[in-house]
């Protein structure tokens, strides 16, 4: 389990977060020029620093109810922002639902997350929301990564999701920030996860029976006798 901090407005500092032992922060991306979005010499000093970043995509409120056409306008605005950002190739983004949303609103944050996928591909998508938002988009196969806040969740955690926001309104050297824990070895975040390579078979020859190489070898003893 790693700690973390999510915030919107002003900049704690590289010091200020490795002394609270800060080790991945989670930053905005929205419409250009947005005073709360990750700027590219913010992420260099936390790169420098060795603290991963997550990026999470917010306008206003309830835009993830603007469907499939929202969804890929935002996943292609996040992308420019990631490249400019110089994020690795394939960073996965969070869309948010911060707001309480009813079940009857799902099929419309669904389609937004297709949009997004469209863009992104379905394996860079993530939702932050809470508990029912989360376990809904998991559930219909929209999302690969899950955000959760403990709003809206009634004391209740998805287990599907690697990030948990369970604690907000807190400061750190001046700067509003909410405090998160990363439950997962890959969350969204970048520098990206080497995954390792699961070992195969090998091909050919090497899945020969026992018989086979017994035989061989005492084929290769006989041939080497004088």
């Amino acid at each position: 389990m790693r700690f973390g901090v999510d915030y919107a407005w002003g900049d704690p500092g590289v010091k200020a977060l490795e002394k609270a032992g800060v080790t991945f922060v989670c930053r905005y991306l929205s419409y250009p020029g947005n005073g709360k979005n990750l700027r590219p010499d913010e992420a260099a000093r936390l790169l420098r620093a060795g603290i991963d970043i997550v990026t999470v995509f917010e306008t206003t409120t309830a835009r993830a109810l603007s469907g499939f056409d929202g969804g890929a306008h935002d996943a292609f605005s996040a992308n420019q922002q990631l490249l400019a950002l110089g994020a690795p190739p394939g960073a996965p983004v969070y869309f948010a639902v911060d707001f309480d949303a009813a079940p009857y609103e799902q099929p419309h944050i669904d389609r937004y997350l297709q949009g997004a996928a469209k863009v992104l591909g379905l394996d860079r998508v993530g939702v932050y929301g809470g508990y029912w938002v989360v376990k809904r988009c998991f559930d219909s196969g929209v999302v690969k990564y899950g955000w959760q806040t403990y709003a809206w969740s009634g004391g209740r955690w998805e287990p599907r999701a690697q990030l948990q926001q369970y604690s907000n309104g807190h400061r750190l050297n001046g700067v509003p920030v909410d405090y998160d824990r990363a439950v997962a070895d890959d969350f969204g975040q970048w520098p990206r996860v080497k995954r390792r390579r699961s070992r195969r078979p090998l091909p050919g020859p090497a899945r020969k029976p026992s018989w086979f190489w017994a035989a061989l070898r005492e084929f290769l003893r006989r041939r080497a006798q004088p």
